[in-house]
């Protein structure tokens, strides 16, 4: 998908107000003047006719080779039963319900957008194949530089409108639009796409701009935007469109003014009439008529109210869940089922990110001898019990992309010191922090999530660090202030983990002077907010190595260029990288069913291939049980199919 994964935020006194306080948020709408812009984007759209291209469908080589994806084995299980209310919860209330813009990746964005949406085609979840989605039909030009699709006649936004073409060059209109203030994707849509053309009103193509292994990744993910409900789009979007809720092309969406109770949950309802709801594919996932969030900050609150039934659902990867809460009645009897499932998928790149425009962070022995402060290795051993382990590059899990021979600096406290003094921080302190010649504090603040899981393991590395003579301060924030504070780029030391796709690294989003600084017309570089390169990475003879990666042609260059990226960001010591693990660990109560296999091989947790489904009739019985004081058993349900022998 074509986000720059997560942490997008400004303005956060007027997000707090509207998020928080029902009184400064309500009738929003009444403060934008009916507008429509019908003109200006059919005027755009002619003024850049290298871009926007009608034809008709003669004009269709005749030579393309179609393909449907029809000899790929369907996914889902034929026995899942349709219905019933899934109850989850969310810890932040969403700062904006847009898509796009400030704000816009914020958490709960991938709820009701992300997770939910239809791609163009789908990547099959347990083989390596594409198969249809918003398209029936695609095909490749012989340079693979255009890709053809014909969409399903059936498809509509969730709202009822039909979706056709114009709807995909509505995107362009407004992903290439400055008022979106998102300049990820304004240069994304720009640099990759060289043209979208019309044949008719569900026959189209786009054309890259270059080659690459398979252009399907580049593409598939693009989603239209309606240009009924983005017909008031233009100058003041990002507040106008605040509070609106865009319509999708997936199976669930809600209504700002009947399933939002402001502050406190967010209910997602299925589609009415959904498009795709008896296509292959689709069949047998989206089970469940709604998934009701609620806005839960604690997650000790939320593990007891999912222990009291009113919950279905409880990722259980920390130890304090899966060893110590899990001592329970509800567990013991088999109420409450546990799952492993081990799968592969590209690892969240948990890591300390360090500010390289925060001096003295800009000195390299400075960074280096930060990392080597970090005993992650004791946080693994005592936080996570050795159920994890270290992540040695944040683009692990990428396969043979994944440079073997990085390995993440350990704790030593000596090499430590060495580097700090070579930074000129020698002389310790009566509490044996170091300082330099002008008796500046080894002393830097680490910006973390206010949680009860993450705290603790932050205030070890505080702990541990001072061995190395170096001051940690541990700054917990709410969700929604930790991104913004991110995004604005104005902390020191930062945890944050991007969410990762297949096939290929992305280093660009990261690490590209791009997404940390721009020129203006006078000469003067500023900071460039709301981007990923949260290390303030500025290298001019690091982008144009990046740049080739982002436009490899085969997957050998993908390959040389992702190990020689990865040694020379480890060089740079400007992210420490944390944990990862070969499986996801979670607990459910036992009217929630899953397949057979457990889930999707290639999900990165467990609700992201929608397949799991509610049994009414399991649910009475265990609440019926639980009266009576009736004893299923313990259940730890190990799902490991998928796992190849070594």
């Amino acid at each position: 998908m074509k986000l720059s994964p997560m942490l997008k935020a400004t303005m956060l006194l007027i997000t707090l107000c509207l998020a928080f306080l029902p009184s400064c948020s309500e009738s929003t709408d009444d403060r934008f003047p009916p507008y429509d812009n019908t003109a200006e984007v059919e005027a755009f759209w002619k003024s850049k006719p290298e871009l926007f291209q009608w034809k008709t469908p003669a004009d269709l080589p005749t030579d393309l080779k179609w393909e449907t994806g029809a000899d790929v084995p369907e996914f889902g299980d034929p026995a899942a039963k349709k219905g019933g209310t899934f109850h989850d919860y969310h810890p932040t209330f969403p700062a904006t319900y847009r898509v796009v813009g400030p704000d816009a990746s914020g958490t709960f964005r991938g709820e009701h957008h992300d997770q939910v949406m239809i791609w163009m085609a789908t990547r099959h979840p347990d083989q390596d194949a594409w198969i249809p989605g918003m398209a029936d039909a695609w095909a490749y030009s012989p340079d693979k530089k255009t890709v053809y699709f014909r969409l399903d006649p059936k498809l509509t936004f969730s709202d009822g409108t039909p979706i056709t073409v114009e709807d995909f060059f509505m995107t362009f209109y407004i992903m290439l639009s400055p008022h979106i203030q998102d300049p990820w994707y304004n240069d994304y849509y720009s640099k990759e796409f060289k043209s979208i053309t019309k044949y008719d009103e569900h026959t189209f193509s786009y054309t890259l701009k270059e080659n690459y292994p398979d252009p399907m990744w580049k593409v598939a993910d693009v989603q239209p935007m309606s240009r009924k409900f983005y017909k008031e789009f233009g100058q003041d979007f990002p507040a106008r469109y605040q509070w609106r809720k865009s319509p999708t092309t997936g199976a669930y969406d809600f209504d700002p003014e009947v399933d939002v109770k402001r502050g406190r949950r967010i209910t997602i309802h299925r589609v009415k009439n959904w498009w795709a709801r008896d296509k292959k594919h689709f069949r047998y996932i989206y089970n469940v008529d709604a998934t009701d969030y609620r806005i839960i900050a604690s997650q000790d609150k939320a593990f007891e109210l999912f222990r009291q039934g009113q919950l279905d659902f409880f990722i259980a990867g920390l130890p304090r869940y899966w060893y110590d809460k899990a001592e329970i009645p509800e567990i013991y009897k088999g109420y409450i089922e546990r799952h492993i499932f081990y799968n592969e998928f590209p690892q969240v790149s948990w890591g300390i990110r360090i500010n390289e425009s925060k001096p003295p962070l800009d000195n390299l022995d400075l960074r280096i001898g930060i990392n080597y402060a970090m005993n992650l290795q004791k946080v693994l051993d005592v936080d996570f019990r050795g159920d994890k382990t270290r992540m040695n590059t944040t683009e692990a899990g990428f396969g043979k992309f994944t440079n073997p021979a990085v390995k993440a600096r350990p704790f030593d406290v000596v090499k430590s010191r060495e580097h700090f003094a070579k930074a000129g921080y020698t002389k310790p302190g009566a509490d044996g922090i170091l300082m330099n010649a002008s008796g500046k504090r080894l002393s830097f603040t680490l910006t973390t999530f206010n949680s009860g899981t993450i705290t603790p393991i932050m205030l070890r590395l505080k702990e541990e660090a001072k061995k190395a003579g170096l001051e940690i301060i541990v700054e917990g924030l709410d969700t929604t202030q930790l991104y913004k504070k991110l995004n604005q780029k104005n902390h020191e030391l930062g945890l944050a983990g991007f969410g990762a796709q297949p096939p290929y690294p992305r280093f660009w989003d990261d690490y590209h002077s791009d997404n940390a600084y721009k020129t203006g017309p006078d000469g003067k570089r500023t900071v460039v907010v709301d981007t990923n390169n949260l290390t303030m990475t500025a290298d001019p003879a690091l982008d144009p190595i990046i740049d080739r990666h982002r436009k490899a042609a085969t997957e050998e260059e993908v390959q040389q260029l992702s190990w020689q990226l990865s040694q020379l960001i480890h060089d740079r010591a400007n992210t420490i990288p944390l944990w990862e693990s070969s499986n996801y660990r979670y607990f459910s109560w036992r009217w929630l069913r899953w397949p057979k296999t457990g889930n999707a091989f290639h999900s990165q947790m467990p609700l992201d291939a929608r397949m799991f489904w509610i049994d009414e009739d399991l649910k009475r019985e265990t609440q019926q049980a639980q009266k009576d004081g009736r004893d299923f058993g313990e259940s730890l349900q190990v799902h490991d199919s998928f796992v190849k022998p070594r």
